[in-house]
């Protein structure tokens, strides 16, 4: 038999009282959650680097875009 903690068996009460529509996203979320993961754990070669796109430029924060 398994021993649960109390969160773990919280989360699969929880679960189990969904719809089957609710369990459906729940587990189309954790597979999409999933793979986001595993992409970002991909090596890339020499001279290739992954930027990270939630990067603030405090630069522009306090001075707006202007365009003419």
């Amino acid at each position: 038999m398994i021993e649960l903690n109390m969160e773990e068996q919280t989360l699969i009460a929880t679960y189990r009282s969904l719809d089957e529509s609710g369990k459906k996203d729940l587990l189309r979320h954790a597979s999409l959650q999933n793979k986001m993961e595993a992409a970002t754990s991909i090596n890339f070669g020499s001279g290739q680097c992954r930027l990270q796109r939630g990067e603030e430029r405090p630069e522009t924060v306090s001075e707006p875009i202007f365009t003419e």
